[in-house]
């Protein structure tokens, strides 16, 4: 009886040692299925090009439900970040989407569109909603390349020529005339939106190439 007791304590603890080894393959195998090493398995596009400037994805690190492609080309960079939060509010909370009920002098636009001017701390904010998105154009008051309705009707011509993601429940441009503010500091440009408990935040340094990138991501 005691050889058979054994042997049966030797059999169950094979047993055990086997089924730790599979499922700790299994387990390894599916981690390295959910890793990501190449723009084919994002959202992200492979390319986005704008007045001759091209930019290209260089890498993609993460997991798919939270990973960051970095861009690279024309003499600037540029990111598209998915990240899986908590919940559906707090996704939305984070596109930080401005409602249309902002106040302030209005301008008109190109494509018939209207707009509300603010001007705060050195800066003109030329502010308007189209579809389920709030776009802010912001112009440094000291650059004299242009004024700021001149800014916001270029940026408004190049979201009439092609669609944002067409997954977003809500997003927010907001991008800058110059990439320098007065004070030497760098301006980052930026497309957010939100899609279920997933948050998609595309950053540049111009303001036409991190639109583009947010365009291309949904063909």
């Amino acid at each position: 009886m005691m050889k058979r007791t054994k042997k049966l304590v030797v059999t169950a603890t094979t047993s055990l040692a086997l089924l730790a080894a599979l499922g700790s393959g299994t387990l390894l195998a599916t981690h390295a299925a959910n890793d990501v090493s190449s723009v084919g398995q994002t959202a992200a596009p492979t390319t986005a090009t704008t007045a001759g400037a091209k930019l290209t994805a260089a890498s993609a690190s993460g997991t798919r439900q939270d990973y960051t492609v970095d861009y690279r080309g024309a003499g600037q960079s540029a990111t598209f970040q998915k990240r899986t939060l908590g919940s559906v509010g707090t996704a939305a909370d984070e596109v930080n989407y401005v409602g249309r009920g902002t106040q302030g002098p209005t301008v008109s636009l190109n494509h018939g569109t209207k707009a509300v001017v603010q001007g705060v701390m050195g800066h003109t904010y030329v502010h308007w909603n189209t579809g389920k998105w709030s776009v802010t154009a912001v112009t440094n008051n000291a650059d004299q390349t242009g004024t700021p309705t001149q800014f916001a009707k270029q940026v408004n011509q190049q979201l009439t020529q092609q669609d944002l993601p067409s997954n977003a429940t809500t997003g927010a441009v907001t991008v800058y005339s110059s990439t320098n503010d007065d004070a030497g500091g760098a301006q980052t440009n930026t497309v957010k939106w939100q899609s279920g408990k997933q948050l998609y935040t595309v950053s540049g340094q111009t303001a036409a190439s991190t639109v583009k990138l947010a365009q291309n991501s949904d063909h």
